[in-house]
């Protein structure tokens, strides 16, 4: 199984998407924010999978996902986002893409499709 990265600001959905994928099998870990994540990896954690929301405080997911492609190229990252009053949902996600993430999804978003999701990259 994968080792995964959630990097999600609200805890109901990061403890939601932790037993959700724990529960399939995978090495789960998460971050609070973007900032938290980069910390992370910079003192040397590894993670095959990142899924990273995009409207977070500190450091948003666009620019966790920047930061985190310099530092673990070969992580497969899935972008999340439920939007803002700022922002639309799909703008993060359609900017995501284009920055190389392997799969998106608009919260509130089925568990099959996060699954999917996961397994779809843990297989590229």
């Amino acid at each position: 199984m994968s080792r995964i990265l959630i990097v999600e600001d609200t805890k109901l959905m990061r403890d939601t998407l932790v037993d959700v994928l724990g529960a399939t099998g995978h090495d789960v870990v998460t971050a609070d924010n973007g900032a938290e994540a980069v910390d992370m990896v910079a003192a040397g954690s590894l993670f095959d999978i990142i899924i990273t929301d995009i409207i977070m405080p500190e450091m948003d997911g666009i620019q966790t996902i920047l930061e985190l492609q310099t530092m673990l190229p070969e992580a497969r990252i899935i972008a999340i986002s439920g939007g803002s009053a700022r922002m639309e949902k799909t703008q993060g996600l359609d900017t995501a893409r284009r920055l190389g993430a392997v799969a998106v999804l608009e919260k509130p978003f089925e568990v099959d499709a996060l699954l999917n999701a996961v397994r779809d990259a843990a297989g590229q």
